[in-house]
């Protein structure tokens, strides 16, 4: 299991902002991308970046490059789709555009702004337009709202009322379906810095029904990630190793998880410098 599958793009987001308010040096790799509820801190000012995953053969004490995972594999393994993303230059997500073993478009997510403020995002499958989101802000720049529509009638499908503690260090997502019905919820928890830490699901009716919790390398990436079901019990852990690039950003990540289970994830960078 990837550390990123509990991510359902078209239904979940985190709330890093509606606005690009980070410093100039960074770019973050977060909403509308596989990495939208564990948002990456990347160094320097990225234009594009490119993430395929491999199957991998053991060598030794060390794992090679195999064959591209396939769609096919993918829904048999539970694991995340090749993905292209692009940056504005100032570090504001243009696009994500998910794509198969042989960079075929599955879908792609379309972003739009107004004087800076992220106002809408569109989904494309298939050359047509499956969901529409409406955002709305507060003062300073945080998602209050994610409404879900449906392109052509231009229905409310359901939405997500988010509120941040005074503290900054939890973030509750509510969902409401199009009747205002209450829904499941889910809860982020971060440190001082910002950094994510833990993740909590609930039920329509409040019941606990997991969470997943991640540590770090002195660098600052995903060392562990750990799946935890509704009695609280390990389902498993996801283990990485990486290697960087001069800037580094990794290009090269090792996934093992508990059982033995070895990917290789491969990135490359387009830099505005």
């Amino acid at each position: 299991m990837k550390k990123l599958i509990f991510t359902l793009t078209l239904v979940i987001l985190m709330a890093i902002g509606c606005m690009n308010n980070k410093p100039a040096e960074y770019t973050i790799l977060g909403d509308y991308t596989p990495y939208d509820a564990i948002p990456e801190k990347l160094i320097g000012k990225v234009e594009k970046i490119v993430e395929k995953n491999y199957w991998t053969i053991p060598d030794g004490d060390i794992f090679k490059k195999s064959n591209s995972i396939t769609i096919k594999d993918r829904d048999s393994i539970n694991w995340t789709n090749d993905f292209e993303v692009i940056f504005d230059v100032t570090g504001g997500l243009l696009s994500c555009n998910y794509i198969d073993e042989n960079d075929k478009s599955i879908r792609k997510w379309e972003l739009l702004r107004e004087n800076g403020l992220l106002t809408s995002a569109k989904a494309t499958e298939n050359d047509t337009v499956r969901m529409i989101q409406r955002i709305k802000c507060n003062t300073g720049g945080e998602f209050t709202e994610i409404g879900y529509y449906r392109p052509v009638a231009d229905t409310l499908v359901g939405k997500f009322i988010i509120t941040n503690s005074e503290e900054k260090d939890t973030v509750t997502y509510q969902y409401y379906n199009y009747e205002g019905g209450i829904g499941g919820k889910m809860i982020f928890l971060y440190n001082d810095g910002g950094q994510f830490l833990r993740r909590e699901t609930y039920n329509k009716d409040g019941a606990y029904t997991g969470s997943i919790e991640v540590k770090y390398n002195d660098k600052g990436k995903m060392s562990e990630l750990a799946f935890y079901d509704k009695d609280k019990k390990s389902t498993g852990v996801n283990h990485f190793t990486y290697e960087y690039d001069q800037k580094g950003n990794w290009t090269k990540a090792v996934v093992k998880d508990d059982k033995g289970f070895v990917v290789i994830e491969e990135r490359t960078y387009t830099y505005f410098e």
